[in-house]
């Protein structure tokens, strides 16, 4: 849950962010401006408009998971406390001002509980007064922050309505400039100048577009007028001939029906075809009626007659195959002519027939031959030149169509294709004029940005006319290609449509005046003067066609210059064509080059705008906390010394521990005098118990001896006061230094919260993670030796109050010098376990020193975020009656860090939202336990001396259920803690060591002094005389090698305690170490000495 919450708290902060940047209004300040003028003071700095949102690249939290995590529930009397803002409360006017998109100082400060005391004058009063005891309980920060939580509780529903809504626009804005992106080369919806002007030019094109499609649809109405008005014609000739073919077929339907049928046939093909070659049908000769067969075998008797005729018409038939050989050439590229040529030929033979037949009919009549003869030759002369003519216009008219067709089709297309290279070329020109000037301007903007940060949102807005400069000079070029392009085609146009309506209407002027044949009559004389008079008319049409076929033989020689300047244009169109890919091709490698520096340049800026957001974030936090900054400053210089000095301090140290290692290296030869010495004790203890009847008399001995108890009563308790008294200064010393060291460690927090801030901006939480989890190994680890440690500890306490307790037992107990004497032995007995227990503690305890400090040494940079993590639970170990309060006062600031740290990592640590959302609600659970628990308190605030012990169990209990966060938290500072405390509980324990062994040594002293005393007056008083006190020490001396069978009841009560330890101990160290004395008690050789060491071993 904390995730989401800084998710959506930094998406908020983004947001607004790019509402100051885009509503002009950059924070500028000075750097050395407190943070109530700066960040507080003025708050037109901190309005943003609420009109515009820029989504930063990354959508904040959805708003229902935002309200999933802060339901306000209606039964509650008090709504949750979700602290997404921060209030800060500025000085002299008592009024909040919250900053949604900057992190400002103000959680820090309540968060170490400094600056709150200077404020609490200016923070309003909470709804209900307390009390005077109430007053007397809760500090004056406490009650500040309450009264910040109820002022948060009551803004909630303001803050999340007011992030629904920049969300609702995020989420708009991401899909439309999402398809921005897609169908237009803007990039964002900050750019509407540009957006205008794309809009501008789509317009623009449109509208030529439809200029070009109403002159398109206005060609095309002319054009199909035309060809209407072709097809009228067409059909009116079509009709005329077929009422010439049925008039002269009447006649003949008897005599050919074969005939008809061809007829009808062709006239069939006819009508499927399309119009222009209908048109073209019409001055052809083929759909004239054909002669039956059976009239021109008849007349192919006069053969022998008209030999002229005859070499004449070999003459035209060498000609018609010549034209049959170019009409075969023609049939390969076009095959529709196949049927017109067929056509001709047949018409050309039919004509032959008819002269050949008038021909033989005019022998009889000179005259009609002569006649006959120059019709012939005009009739031959006129077939000659209607059919080249035909051929060449069918040939000239089918390529000049074809040609003129895929010409213009192929210059329309290279037009085209040239308009939108040169528009393309524009374009790229104008783009590369665009990313030149982009790259200008970029590299500006990185020189200032690396210079100055402030004068980043200047430098956009002198690049804006820059870059709308660049894309307006595309319409103006496309405006100049364009009516261009269209100028050259609506010439082209007019040309082809100029020449097609002077096709058209000379070809329709030739439709009406086609003569037709009739057949042959039955009749030779009447007939054929008929036919002479038809044939006359025939060519007189036929010169007229002459004539009207010059007339197209001159449109065709201008369409062939027109084709010839159309070729022309259409090479250098290709020139130009070829000129223009090759421009393109170098135009694309530039395109390429400057795309890859624009994509460079892109991902420059994109990370220079990550970095100006970082820059611009970091600034509003480095504005606000230029106050601090300084005070930190001076802290810096104080911490850094003292850090040179904690540093020589641990160099010392470990140099100390290093010499009370060798120490004790060198006191282990004095343990060993002392152990044979103790032995020796031992024996005499023994003597002294054989000797104990001896001592019973002496009863006026024994008032003696009870005043030295008392005495010795007195001595211990001094001792103890003198230990309690150090043990007091100890540990006010540790509280002063623990008081010392939270001081150091919340001035470093801050220190290091700047400092991250500004630095580690980008630091992950998943190295966090695996740090953390490593840290927790560790932590489990050390938290396992801890407990060990306190084990040890507290069996150390319980063995030193067993100590007192038998020391007074034992005092009580022996009224006599027996148990005086054995009291004593006991007392060097327990002291000289004690050094050895406290030998072996420093000996374990410097292991652990030197893994803590192996372990400190690796883990110091996470040993330093984990205290800035855990500082809010610094203050839990003073005493346990502060634990509800610190426990509010861990949840303020909390809270505060969740803030800060969504500031930084909230984006990267969006998927950690899920596994905390219990945790959070867990805490916020807590919170409300903690103002019931505080309601409770002023209620009950009279009864809390009586309650204090119920008051204990509950913030026992409440602490206990606080979820996984707070424990592995207080785990980890804990453990830290407790390493530090351990290293100094060793430091101390090594001096106090080093003062109990001296102690101990003149302890011993006075102890082996007294010895000899009371012995000398032991043995004055019962009148033994010097022998007595040769077997004395002669017993002291060879008491030594006595059997442990004759010891009193403290040598078995000691060896249990020996044997209890033994058997207690874990380390196989200290257990090889407890051998030599299990050895001295049951008398060991080095054989069993061997058999022991090997069963440890063998664990």
């Amino acid at each position: 849950m904390f995730q989401r919450l800084k998710g959506a708290i930094d998406s908020r902060i983004a947001e607004e962010q790019a509402k100051a940047k885009a509503a002009g209004t950059p924070a500028t300040g000075s750097g050395t401006v407190s943070r109530s003028n700066s960040a507080r003071a003025d708050p037109t700095k901190r309005t943003k408009p609420k009109t515009k949102v820029v989504d930063d690249g990354a959508r904040g939290a959805d708003p229902s998971e935002f309200e999933s995590a802060f339901v306000i529930d209606d039964d509650e009397d008090t709504p949750e406390s979700t602290r997404s803002t921060t209030p800060l409360v500025t000085e002299g006017k008592g009024t909040t001002t919250t900053m949604a998109g900057k992190s400002s100082p103000a959680p820090a400060a309540a968060a170490n509980g400094e600056g709150m005391n200077e404020k609490s004058e200016a923070v309003p009063k909470a709804t209900t007064p307390p009390s005077a005891t109430t007053a007397t309980e809760l500090p004056v920060e406490v009650r500040q922050k309450l009264r910040k939580l109820e002022k948060l509780e009551s803004r909630y529903q303001e803050l999340l309505r007011s992030y629904r809504i920049a969300h609702a626009r995020a989420v708009s804005i991401e899909p439309f400039e999402k398809t921005l992106k897609e169908n237009t080369p803007l990039v964002s919806i900050g750019e509407p100048e540009a957006l205008v002007e794309y809009l501008n030019q789509l317009n623009l094109r449109g509208d030529m577009v439809m200029d070009e499609l109403k002159r398109v649809t206005s060609d095309r109405d002319l054009y199909k007028k035309k060809f209407e008005q072709a097809e009228r014609e067409a059909s009116d000739a079509q009709a005329e001939l077929e009422a010439l073919k049925s008039g002269e077929g009447g006649k003949a339907a008897e005599s050919q029906p074969e005939e008809q049928a061809k007829s009808t046939d062709s006239k069939a093909l006819a009508d499927v075809k399309s119009p222009v070659s209908s048109v073209l049908k019409i001055f052809s000769p083929k759909q004239k009626p054909t002669e039956p067969e059976g009239a021109s075998e008849d007349f192919f008797s006069y053969d022998e007659e008209i030999p002229q005729l005859q070499s004449e018409l070999q003459a035209k038939t060498t000609e018609i195959e010549t034209l049959k050989s170019e009409v075969v050439v023609l049939q390969k590229d076009l095959d529709a002519f196949k049927e017109t040529n067929e056509g001709l030929s047949t018409t050309v033979q039919s004509l032959e027939r008819q002269v050949s037949e008038a021909s033989e009919k005019s022998a009889s009549n000179s005259a009609r031959q002569e006649e006959l003869k120059e019709l012939q030759g005009k009739l031959d002369a006129s077939t000659k030149s209607i059919s080249e003519l035909h051929a060449k216009i069918s040939e000239t008219e089918k390529e000049g169509t074809d040609a003129a067709s895929s010409k213009a089709a192929e210059l329309e297309k290279s037009q085209a294709t040239i308009d939108q290279l040169k528009q393309e070329l524009k374009d790229l020109q104008a783009l590369q004029d665009g990313d030149k000037k982009k790259i200008k301007v970029l590299e500006g903007i990185v020189a200032t940005l690396k210079k100055k940060t402030e004068a980043v949102e200047v430098a956009p807005a002198k690049a804006e006319p820059e870059k709308t400069v660049a894309p307006t000079t595309t319409p103006a070029a496309a405006e100049s290609a364009a009516p261009g392009g269209a100028k050259k085609k609506n010439n082209k146009k007019k040309k082809k449509g100029a020449n097609a309506g002077k096709d058209t209407p000379t070809a329709t002027a030739e439709a009406p005046q086609e003569p037709t044949e009739t057949a042959t009559p039955d009749a030779p004389t009447n007939d054929l003067e008929a036919e002479v008079e038809k044939l006359k008319a025939e060519v007189a049409s036929r010169d007229v066609q002459i004539e009207k076929l010059q007339k197209q033989q001159k449109n065709v020689e201008t369409m062939r210059e027109k084709i010839d300047e159309l070729e022309e244009n259409y090479i250098q169109v290709g020139h130009e064509h070829v000129e223009a890919k090759q421009k393109i091709k170098e135009l694309e490698a530039e395109k390429k080059v400057l795309q890859q520096k624009v994509d460079a340049l892109e991902s420059s800026i994109s990370s220079q705008i990550e970095h100006q957001e970082k820059a611009g974030q970091a600034e509003a936090n480095l504005k606000s906390m230029t106050s601090d900054h300084d005070e930190l400053k001076t802290k810096l210089s104080t911490l850094q010394s003292d850090l040179g000095a904690a540093e020589k301090l641990a160099s010392t140290r470990y140099k100390e521990l290093t010499d009370l290692r060798d120490v004790l290296q060198k006191a282990q030869p004095e343990l060993k005098s002392l152990r044979s010495e103790n032995a020796a004790l031992k024996t005499a203890k023994d003597e002294l118990a054989a000797r104990t009847g001896e001592l019973r008399k002496l009863e006026a001995r024994e008032r003696e001896l009870r005043g030295d108890v008392g005495s010795f009563k007195k001595q211990a308790g001094e001792r103890e006061a003198e230990v309690k008294s150090l043990q007091a200064q100890v540990t006010a010393e540790t509280n002063g230094r623990v008081k010392a060291e939270d001081a150091a460690r919340v001035a470093g927090r801050d220190l290091r919260r700047v400092e991250a801030e500004k630095i580690e901006l980008s630091a992950t939480g998943e190295k966090a993670s695996r740090e953390l989890g490593a840290v927790r190994e560790e932590v489990v680890k050390l938290r396992a030796r801890v407990r060990e440690l306190e084990a040890e500890v507290g069996r150390v306490g319980a063995e030193n109050k067993e100590v007192r307790a038998e020391m007074e037992l034992k005092a009580s107990q022996y009224s006599s010098a027996q148990s005086l004497v054995g009291s004593m032995r006991d007392q060097t007995a327990e002291m000289g376990m004690q050094l050895k227990e406290a030998k072996e503690a420093a000996e374990s305890l410097e292991e652990e020193l030197g893994e803590v400090q192996r372990l400190l040494t690796e883990r110091t940079r996470e040993g330093e975020t984990m205290r800035r993590l855990l500082s809010d639970v610094d203050e839990r170990a003073e005493a346990k009656v502060r634990e509800m309060r610190e426990r509010m006062e861990a949840a303020v600031e909390e809270r505060d860090r969740a803030e800060e740290e969504a500031a930084t990592g909230g984006r990267r640590r969006a998927r950690e939202a899920d596994e905390l959302r219990g945790r959070v609600r867990e805490v916020e659970r807590e919170l409300k336990r903690a103002l019931e628990d505080r309601e409770e308190l002023d209620r009950e605030a009279r009864e809390v001396k009586r309650r204090r012990d119920e008051m204990e169990g509950v913030s026992a209990r409440a602490a206990g259920e606080v979820g996984e966060v707070r424990a592995a938290m207080e785990e980890l500072r804990g453990a830290l803690d407790g390493s530090e405390r351990q290293a100094r509980e060793a430091e101390r324990g090594k001096v106090e060591l080093r003062r109990l062994l001296e102690e101990a040594g003149g302890r011993y002293e006075k102890l082996a002094r007294t010895l000899k005393a009371r012995e000398g007056r032991l043995a004055e008083l019962t009148g033994v005389g010097r022998r007595e006190e040769g077997e004395l020490g002669g017993g002291g001396g060879g008491g030594r090698g006595a059997s442990p069978g004759g010891q009193g009841v403290s040598d078995v009560q000691y060896l249990k305690t020996v044997l209890l330890q033994f058997f207690e101990q874990r380390d196989r160290r200290l257990q090889q170490q407890l051998v030599p004395v299990l050895g001295k008690l049951l008398r060991f050789d080095g054989n069993d000495e061997r058999k022991w060491n090997a069963a440890i071993a063998a664990k």
